[in-house]
């Protein structure tokens, strides 16, 4: 929800030798423009699909994840004959039984107060004050760290509008998702993951990995684990 296209730098490096990665922000997000009236899952995915015909991009494999995931969810929806395959990363399905730490949260709660709390401190300052970049830098990642803080500098408080609708319920969507799936879910318990496998089993052709130890930044948490599970995929589609 957070980040923008520059913290996929890595995964793009891990994919361009064999792809043509195409990193984008969504509105509100890095260099883009911020929406200026409603920006749920429909008027992303049509923004997915003005970037795909400008740049002339056929039989694409889309990726997305959180708010992302719902994105190329509905786009391959809609043009269920655009993708070639598509890849979610930790989607938040708002149904009983997952993501029950998410929907107590309320995600979009005082956003726009966070977002000018971040941007009223140097990247520095975010760096040194908050968890999550300390253990970025821990972990080796340090370049990720900076580009994540960097991140929140850029983003508008119209983002706030993402929240004013609905995340998709893929119960009901899932049906209509004809593209091979790969979901990478965060770890969970047993309960949950069984949970998570029955909302997979709506995909026509879906698989589920649970990935051990990853939170919702699964490629970010277990960088090598993810990558592996994404490249046994992609030989398939």
């Amino acid at each position: 929800m957070t980040d923008d296209g520059y913290c996929r730098l890595e995964l793009a490096r891990e994919l361009e030798d064999e792809f043509d990665v195409v990193l984008y922000d969504a509105r509100g997000h890095g260099r883009s423009d911020a929406p200026d009236e409603d920006y749920g899952a429909s008027e992303r995915a049509a923004d997915l699909f003005g970037l795909l015909e400008e740049l002339a991009i056929d039989d694409p494999i889309l990726f997305g994840h959180s708010m992302g995931a719902d994105t190329v969810t509905e786009a391959a929806t809609r043009r269920p004959e655009l993708p070639r395959a598509v890849i979610l990363e930790d989607p938040v399905w708002m149904v009983d039984g997952v993501n029950n730490d998410v929907i107590e949260g309320d995600p979009g709660k005082n956003i726009e107060a966070q977002i000018a709390e971040w941007q009223d401190r140097s990247v520095e300052e975010l760096l040194e004050a908050e968890t999550m970049f300390r253990d970025l830098v821990e972990s080796g990642q340090p370049d990720l760290a900076q580009r994540v803080a960097e991140a929140r500098g850029r983003l508008r408080p119209e983002i706030a509008r993402v929240f004013e609708a609905e995340l998709l319920d893929p119960t009901e969507i899932y049906g209509d998702l004809e593209a091979p799936t790969l979901i990478l879910k965060a770890d969970a318990d047993e309960e949950e993951r069984e949970r998570e496998q029955e909302i997979t089993g709506y995909l026509p052709d879906g698989q589920l990995v649970h990935v051990d130890d990853a939170g919702h930044c699964v490629f970010w948490d277990e960088r090598a684990r993810a990558t592996e599970e994404l490249r046994t995929f992609l030989p398939t589609v």
